[in-house]
């Protein structure tokens, strides 16, 4: 719509904009929906973090954390579960628990790009354990909080392929 169509619009009461205005049309900052980092979301963003949402179970959550503590033998904190295993160490444990020695002593550095080469050997070492790609996560899946779900389908597919490893008779 060029200059004159918007003027002709605008003085016969009619917009091109009411068309964009729908039930979820984001309005202003005040009004936005967020993400659990803070970020607003809009658009496909949006309709993402709601199928994601749907998706999610609690209840797998609390298996997936009590099968953790089974197996590694260590109590995890209070927080959300994707807090206790965003730096990857928890996870490196686990696999390590495991099957001895499939990755090296995980790092207890801070620094992100160490956090996230943390959640890459451990996803290294799911390989070496037999768990299928379509069963794995991207790293910022779980680093960035992008799809929990896909965690706890991964850390299901690790309790199968440990059953099947040799010598393993855990949880």
């Amino acid at each position: 719509m060029n200059f004159d169509a918007r003027q002709m619009a605008s003085q016969s009461g009619t917009s091109s904009h009411k068309t964009m205005g729908g039930k979820g049309a984001y309005k202003n900052a005040d009004s936005a929906e967020l993400d659990q980092n803070g970020q607003v979301l809009y658009g496909m963003d949006k309709e993402l973090a709601a199928k994601a949402a749907a998706k999610f179970d609690p209840v797998m959550e609390a298996d997936a954390r009590n099968w953790i503590e089974a197996v590694t033998g260590a109590k995890l904190g209070e927080m959300p579960l994707q807090e206790e295993l965003k730096d990857g160490t928890v996870l490196c444990t686990l696999v390590t628990t495991i099957s001895p020695g499939v990755i090296k002593a995980p790092s207890t550095s801070k620094m992100p790009f160490k956090q996230m080469e943390n959640i890459s050997n451990y996803l290294l070492a799911c390989d070496a354990l037999g768990v299928p790609k379509h069963d794995q996560f991207q790293t910022v899946a779980l680093f960035e909080n992008k799809d929990m779900m896909a965690v706890l389908v991964n850390l299901q597919a690790l309790g199968r392929a440990a059953q099947r490893a040799s010598g393993n008779s855990g949880p």
